[in-house]
């Protein structure tokens, strides 16, 4: 059965570049870009409601 592989002391351990750490998760503007997308879903979804939702079903009262 064969050894583990174990590294020389000599090898340098691959590490990432402070400034990289630091930056954000989000890029720039992605926030607005998702608060427009989801202005934009509601208005949507409110325009196919008014336009295709249930019907008011009652007659309005006539005057006598």
């Amino acid at each position: 059965m064969s050894r583990h592989w174990k590294p020389d002391e000599k090898i340098a351990r691959m590490r990432r570049p402070r400034a990289a750490a630091k930056q954000s998760s989000w890029p720039e503007g992605a926030t607005a870009g998702l608060l427009v997308v989801a202005a934009a879903c509601l208005a949507i979804a409110t325009l196919v409601y008014e336009v295709a939702g249930p019907r008011d079903v009652f007659e309005e009262e006539t005057s006598r």
